[in-house]
């Protein structure tokens, strides 16, 4: 997967969100074109930010993107999250694997997930 994207409505404050605030570098930078790509190095997935052009799209609801962000501290993302008044709409649960999960909105209605789970990669496969 090369880029999961996101409509947003102002470039500038979805920079400041994504990049500032969750800490994403950005890769390219093409306002002109309404896209902003931020994340790891190639060939990693980044996260591309689409300015909506036009009627903004409804959010009245949640939008949920699918993305999902692995941190080493649960409680620390959470805190830094709440500081910036930004919407959590599920508080930091026990999952049935064992690990945290949350989910918050970007400024523009986009949902995202984040979990804490530091045995991923060393749990058993499932048969």
């Amino acid at each position: 997967m090369w880029v999961a994207a996101v409509q947003v409505n102002d470039l500038d404050r979805a920079i400041a969100f994504y990049r500032d605030l969750l800490g994403f570098p950005v890769r390219l930078e093409a306002k002109r074109f309404g896209w902003i790509e931020l994340g790891p190095p190639e060939p990693l997935c980044k996260i591309g930010l689409s300015l909506v052009r036009g009627t903004p799209p409804d959010r009245r609801e949640p939008h949920p993107t699918g993305i999902v962000l692995d941190v080493d501290d649960m409680d620390a993302f959470v805190k830094r999250l709440k500081a910036a008044h930004v919407h959590i709409t599920r508080e930091p649960t026990r999952s049935p694997w064992g690990g945290l999960v949350a989910d918050f909105l970007d400024p523009d209605g986009n949902e995202l997930e984040v979990v804490y789970d530091p045995d991923h990669y060393h749990r058993d496969e499932l048969s």
